[in-house]
């Protein structure tokens, strides 16, 4: 790993894309499974961004972002609905869990967004998510 060095921080934005096409059924699903970035990071704000427009009575997914495997900390959340995810385009906020500092990666910890076996399944839909990360700047030696 690069040394750190005193210049602050940086931030950037990762989007990850999720058609529905996973979720039309109310099953445990893993969206992305234990990413290692390679480099120290926190997560600062979740938000998720209507791609496609979602449709399905009463649809709703809780999905968890989580610090290592399906089963690790979690550090975020958000949540679908039908109600946010009926209008192309509509930016919803999730939450990020920032107590003692659980929402801090370092170098080789794994990043995992799941959505439990839980709520009403959507027919169609589509959404990105985007995760708002702050990084401390890192000089090569």
């Amino acid at each position: 790993m690069p040394r750190l060095a005193i210049y602050g921080y940086g931030r950037y934005i990762e989007r990850v894309q999720i058609p529905f096409t996973g979720f039309l059924t109310v099953v445990a699903v893993n969206a992305m499974l234990s990413q290692v970035a390679g480099f120290k990071r926190e997560l600062e704000k979740v938000q998720i961004v209507t791609t496609v427009v979602g449709t399905g009575a009463g649809a709703t997914r809780l999905f968890n972002i989580r610090k290592g495997s399906a089963t690790g900390t979690i550090i975020g959340t958000f949540t679908p609905t039908l109600a946010n995810q009926g209008t192309l385009g509509v930016v919803t906020d999730g939450t990020v869990v920032s107590a003692g500092d659980v929402n801090k990666l370092d170098d080789a910890d794994a990043l995992t967004i799941e959505a439990p076996n839980a709520g009403t399944a959507f027919s169609a839909g589509g959404f990105d998510v985007l995760l708002h990360w702050r990084v401390p700047l890192q000089k090569r030696n």
